[in-house]
């Protein structure tokens, strides 16, 4: 069960981290060093602030 919990948690963390450089906010420096939390955390609150630009813009 361990093993696959740390399964989930390393591909949770690959998943946020490649969002966030995709974004563009941080650098793999930046990233290595936060938790999957703060991953997670970090990943909502930019997805959604550049969601709701975007929908500023359109309207």
């Amino acid at each position: 069960m361990s093993n696959m919990l740390k399964n989930a948690l390393e591909e949770q963390r690959t998943y946020y981290f490649q969002k966030l450089l995709a974004i563009g906010v941080y650098n793999n420096a930046v990233l290595n060093k936060m938790t999957v939390t703060e991953l997670k955390n970090e990943y909502n609150y930019f997805y959604h602030n550049i969601w709701n630009e975007k929908k500023k813009k359109t309207k």
